[in-house]
């Protein structure tokens, strides 16, 4: 019969392989991509694949900033629709999850069942009517007409994690600051904010991701000011014979401003996710 001290042992050692499993499956994707950047355009299609480059080169950036293979000018039209729709977002969900937080009013529970249905609605189901609206009101093609769609579109998400993040932070510590003589307002942005901003980090984190990689809606409501996503899957299409190591440094320099952005707001996003899922 084995042992409790074994048993635990035993379970250990599968939770390790689990994770260094999941981990290689995880990460060889990412490294197959990053190696392919530094390949010649027949070594990454040779058979055999090899492992590392046989000789590393830096000719398939030289040749991707090229107008003629690429527009380099939809990663300027996502780098604003991303950090624009963050800022919206963050903004709506911020102000709607203190309200949902502090206000007690009828219909509250009604509400957030509300905003969680509508992050639940396909995108699909809304380009017809979207692509209509904007054509009538002139947001088609345009910078602002994509932040609001995806400022909308992670907005539900973020008002449920600042308005259970705000949910942790006492009443009474902003009671006292009214006590000595703060308004609301300013007990808001004095106090409860600034604790929250593990929250609001791991929201802005949230709609950028959503807003840098959608496609369907970039894809129906743009014509020439086209985002990053679009214009890499028009380069996929439209070259014939596709170039793997090119292809493979465009995807590269796409996966660059996320890795930049979560390295550097990790353990605020960590916090902010575990800290926005305590209360509901």
């Amino acid at each position: 019969m084995i042992s409790t001290k074994t048993s635990k042992k035993i379970s250990k050692i599968a939770i390790y392989i689990v994770l260094v499993v999941f981990a290689i499956l995880t990460l060889t994707p990412l490294y197959w991509l990053l190696s392919s950047t530094f390949k010649t355009s027949t070594e990454a299609i040779g058979y055999p694949p090899t492992l590392f480059p046989k000789n590393p080169t830096l000719q398939n950036f030289a040749r991707l900033f090229d107008a003629r293979n690429f527009n380099f000018k939809s990663f300027y039209h996502s780098l604003i629709v991303s950090f624009g729709a963050m800022a919206l977002s963050c903004i709506v969900a911020t102000l709607a999850g203190y309200g949902l937080s502090r206000l007690k009013f009828p219909g509250k529970k009604l509400i957030m069942v509300g905003i969680m249905f509508f992050q639940m609605v396909p995108v699909l189901a809304l380009i017809i009517p979207l692509y209509q609206i904007f054509s009538t009101y002139r947001l088609y093609n345009t910078h602002i007409g994509l932040i609001l769609i995806y400022a909308t579109l992670s907005a539900p998400m973020n008002t449920w994690i600042l308005k259970g993040y705000f949910d942790t932070i006492p009443d009474a510590i902003e009671e006292a600051a009214m006590i000595d003589g703060l308004s609301q307002p300013q007990a808001f942005f004095r106090i409860a904010l600034p604790i929250a901003a593990p929250g609001l980090s791991a929201s802005a984190i949230f709609a950028f991701f959503k807003a840098w990689n959608e496609y369907i809606v970039a894809m129906t409501l743009t014509s020439s000011m086209r985002p990053y996503t679009v214009e890499l899957y028009r380069f996929i299409g439209e070259q014939g014979e596709v170039d793997w190591s090119l292809l493979g440094t465009a995807a590269f320099i796409a996966i660059v401003p996320i890795f930049l952005l979560f390295s550097f707001a990790q353990k605020y996003f960590i916090i902010g996710l575990s800290g926005g899922a305590v209360k509901s």
